[in-house]
């Protein structure tokens, strides 16, 4: 059986590469690589599988490259991030010749324009992986080379990104294979916890946001739940849903959460979705089925912003459900972009007001980075703001990649701080979460990332 390499290569930052984004973590949490995960279910039974997360396992690059060609695999898939290219791309270069006969597979956001291109720049990598739910990588191991649409090499044919539609299932996922490794998610409440994907891609074309570029497929619920008692028969009984948008098919989700009820797993989850779809109704249902905390994308108090970049709702909706979420014991955290081109004083201003009375449990701060493939970038390289080789690509803040058409980089840096201080260090916030922590550990954890969060936002 051939031996597989899973790679998530070393950093001088504490990066975190999946699912077509890369950005570094904006406090010292470090979640499961889910390409590599789901990849652990395509490949399932078929390979045999080793895992080096060189990021989390702390390996420098001299480690991470001894620990590689220890392995001695026939091939490897390796994340590759747009914020840590430079180190990646020296890896893997110092890499070939350490496994001259291996196949190197590449996976990440870089490659969501100009594959090919890229390839003839970096003949060091083999190939290009762009859905890591596909079977193709499967064909591709076995030496199949014929047209492979989510495979990409040197002497591919340009064609347009396949665009993923309909349902699909993989073979579970070797979550035993991550347990070596200490990943840390802010909101999962068990210091051990399992990643699973529902869907893949999103339904929704937000113009800054490379998921809606994917396509959309749905998971088949026989499947998931094939996957959830395998975590739970290692023991793990909290799950992060890395799905982008939970409810987006929402036959789907509400048949998810009923199955959930029913098998008495026992299991506390946290998820992604969007105000639009998340109705009391649905919101209820998850509640009964173990979900404790939601993500949502709220993005923006300025409704031009939110219009502008196609989110599909306004603020006041937003406020609304994270209301209702509140009511019925569901924690929020709310993601907001900062920095968009429409972006003025203005707007942010709104978004500074929106920050102070809304009541989220959490907020993540993000800049606006132009992400290959996506309209945002287009548009950013079509008013000058961002060049055809911009490739700066740390949403968390600590690289601005570009102005707005009225604010500089320096200005956006500025409100980023202020809006970080604003929520987590204003009095309501620090009471709230005082009282909402469960247990001392998780005190200690809220504090723990607290002090990473100020030294990454004023001391990076």
């Amino acid at each position: 059986m051939k031996k597989v390499l899973l790679l998530n290569p070393p950093g001088r930052k504490l990066y975190i590469r999946e699912y077509f984004c890369s950005k570094v973590s904006q406090a010292d949490y470090i979640p499961h690589p889910v390409d590599l995960v789901m990849l652990s279910g395509v490949l399932s039974g078929k390979f045999a599988l080793e895992l080096i997360d060189a990021i989390t396992g702390k390996l420098s690059e001299a480690g991470a490259l001894e620990a590689a060609a220890a392995v001695k695999p026939e091939a490897v898939i390796c994340l590759v991030g747009a914020a840590s290219l430079s180190e990646d791309l020296a890896f893997l270069k110092a890499l070939r010749p350490r496994l001259p006969n291996a196949k190197i597979i590449a996976i990440g956001d870089v490659f969501r324009e100009d594959a090919r291109k890229r390839l003839g720049d970096y003949p060091f990598i083999d190939a290009v992986l762009l859905d890591f739910t596909s079977e193709d990588i499967v064909l591709y191991l076995e030496g199949n080379t014929s047209s492979l649409p989510d495979i990409v090499t040197a002497d591919s044919v340009e064609t347009a990104y396949p665009v993923k539609k309909g349902s699909y299932s993989v073979g579970i996922p070797d979550h035993k294979l991550f347990l070596k490794y200490n990943y840390r998610h802010p909101f999962v409440r068990s210091r051990r916890f399992a990643t699973v994907l529902t869907d893949y891609g999103c339904p929704f074309k937000c113009t800054f946001c490379v998921m809606g570029t994917l396509g959309f497929a749905v998971r088949e619920v026989d499947n998931i739940m094939r996957e959830l008692e395998a975590i739970v028969s290692l023991g793990t009984r909290e799950v992060l849903f890395q799905t982008q948008t939970f409810g987006a098919n929402k036959k789907q989700a509400v048949e998810l959460c009923e199955r959930i009820i029913k098998s008495k797993l026992g299991l506390g989850w946290v998820c992604f979705s969007r105000v639009d779809v998340t109705t009391p109704e649905l919101l209820d249902k998850m509640k009964r089925a173990g979900c404790h905390t939601i993500i949502f994308g709220i993005e923006s108090g300025a409704d031009k912003i939110l219009s502008a970049y196609q989110k599909g709702y306004t603020a006041a909706q937003a406020e609304a459900v994270i209301e209702y979420c509140d009511r019925i014991g569901i924690e929020t955290a709310g993601t907001f972009i900062l920095g968009l081109p429409e972006e003025t004083r203005e707007t942010l201003a709104r978004t500074l007001s929106l920050i102070k009375r809304i009541r989220l449990d959490y907020a993540s701060f993000n800049v606006a980075v132009p992400r290959a493939g996506t309209g945002l970038r287009k548009e950013a390289i079509g008013l000058g703001l961002a060049g055809e080789n911009t490739e700066i690509m740390d949403q968390s803040g600590s690289d601005i990649s570009m102005p707005t058409k009225t604010l500089s980089r320096a200005e956006i840096l500025k409100f980023r701080r202020k809006a970080v201080a604003a929520f987590y260090f204003s009095p309501k916030n620090l009471v709230r979460r005082i009282f909402k922590a469960r247990s001392l550990p998780m005190l200690l954890r809220n504090f723990s990332q607290g002090l990473s969060l100020i030294r990454n936002t004023w001391f990076s």
